[in-house]
């Protein structure tokens, strides 16, 4: 007794450390059962439909037989016995259709069933036609043998309809046998959920993962808050500052460099046009509302037109800008300004995060029925922890945080986005101290 008592607690002893293990294994178990219970037993109701179904055709092929017989019987003593024939040709028709779907859904009964219905239909008409011929007289001998040949095919029938019973009886059974196990399944399926969820729950891990979940959604809204602050900050204080030393001057008086000043307030008001316009796009974007206009464009064409538009930025930090390829065979069918808008944050971003000196390359081509945009540059490239995150809203790599780059970690997610829309896809390559590249690939046609 001692022993028995020692080893139940044992048992007790393991279950209570490998509790959680245990509720995994009753969640695994029980919804293999459910779904191979809850498969067999569908399949098997299936079948047995088609068994009830089968049997509900045999029968009415035994009806329609049994309706050409009476047509016999009733040219039997009849002097004129033509207004049958008609008749008898429909029930003949009727009987030939019922056996046709017998032998459609069961070959097998077909074939055992075929041999006895043509001789009986055979015999029929010679009965008939004698009947029709002597005035309603049948021969005695070809009366028994017609009543003889009904009668094997009768018999035939009995013993078909009696397999079909019999298959069906035992098929029920084990179809409802086999639901009751999935339904019995899916209970403990939600005990088991249940179980594992207080595990979970005592153990504290699903409070924990919501603490990081919120801390982590904290982090990044104070991280955006920040960086937008920063963005709207600084050009608003230029365009405060300038407009204050416009101001100042005395009606009448002209102000030394007013039109540069005037110039810088232009220039801070575009950036803050960009940043307002950046945060609208991204919730055009994620709502799925994002409108693009397709149209025949040059890719070639428009990555010139991005590169001269780069090119003071790139004179200003001493880097070498140059546009690789002629652009022939780059038409496709795309937004021309949405393309345009990807091309200038790919470029802008290769040149802002490229130190002084450095070179940046854009070219467009084609390759395999698709055209290319790629942009390349000797920068000190992106971490590899930093790849999976680098086309989500906000996210900044650690470098560009760390150099207190300006940005709000929304061109590479605006840049994702009409990708998208363009039914392409954007890869990067990038090693730490080398340099980057992206790598746009569009579809000629947005039709295939």
């Amino acid at each position: 007794m001692r022993g028995v008592l020692l080893r139940l607690r044992r048992v007790r002893l393991w279950l209570g450390g490998h509790r959680q293990r245990l509720a995994y294994t009753v969640v695994a178990v029980s919804l293999t059962v459910a779904v191979v219970s809850g498969t067999a037993g569908g399949f098997m109701l299936h079948d047995s439909a088609a068994l009830e179904r089968q049997t509900l055709r045999t029968q009415q092929l035994a009806g329609a037989v049994f309706r050409i017989q009476d047509f016999t019987l009733e040219a039997q003593g009849a002097k004129v016995a033509v207004h049958l024939v008609r008749s008898r040709v429909q029930a003949i028709d009727a009987a030939d259709t019922a056996f046709s779907l017998v032998q459609k859904y069961d070959h097998g009964e077909g074939a055992r069933l075929r041999p006895a219905y043509l001789a009986y239909l055979a015999g029929s008409e010679r009965a008939f036609g004698l009947a029709i011929t002597h005035d309603g007289r049948i021969p005695s001998a070809e009366e028994r043998r017609v009543e003889s040949q009904l009668t094997v095919f009768a018999s035939r029938l009995n013993v078909e309809v009696e397999r079909l019973a019999s298959k069906t009886r035992k098929a029920n059974p084990r179809a409802r046998l086999f639901l009751i196990i999935a339904v019995a399944a899916i209970v403990v399926l939600i005990a088991g959920f249940v179980w594992q969820f207080i595990l979970e729950r005592r153990a504290g891990r699903i409070d924990r993962d919501n603490a990081r979940r919120s801390a982590e959604l904290m982090r990044l809204r104070d991280e955006f808050v920040a960086a937008v602050s920063h963005e709207l900050r600084t050009p608003l204080t230029s365009i405060i500052g300038y407009l204050e030393l416009v101001r100042d001057a005395k009606p009448g008086e002209s102000v030394p460099n007013q039109a540069a000043f005037l110039d810088v307030v232009r220039r801070n008001a575009d950036r803050l046009l960009r940043l307002v316009n950046d945060l609208l796009f991204v919730a055009e974007a994620e709502g799925g509302g994002l409108s693009v206009e397709f149209s025949e464009v040059s890719l070639g064409a428009l990555a010139e037109e991005c590169v001269e538009a780069a090119k003071p930025a790139a004179k200003a930090k001493q880097i070498e800008l140059t546009l690789q390829g002629d652009g022939s065979g780059t038409q496709l069918e795309g937004d021309p300004v949405r393309l345009m808008q990807m091309m200038d944050n790919l470029v802008s971003n290769a040149i802002k995060f490229t130190p002084r000196g450095g070179r940046v390359a854009v070219s467009a081509s084609h390759r395999d029925g698709s055209v290319l945009f790629e942009v390349s540059d000797s920068g000190a490239g992106i971490a590899a922890s930093d790849r999976p995150q680098l086309f989500d809203r906000f996210f900044r790599a650690h470098s560009a945080a760390t150099d207190a780059a300006p940005g709000t970690g929304l061109g590479l997610t605006i840049t994702k986005a009409i990708v998208d829309a363009h039914r392409g896809s954007i890869d990067v390559e990038s090693t730490v101290g080398a340099g980057t590249t992206f790598r746009v690939r569009l579809p000629r046609s947005q039709t295939q």
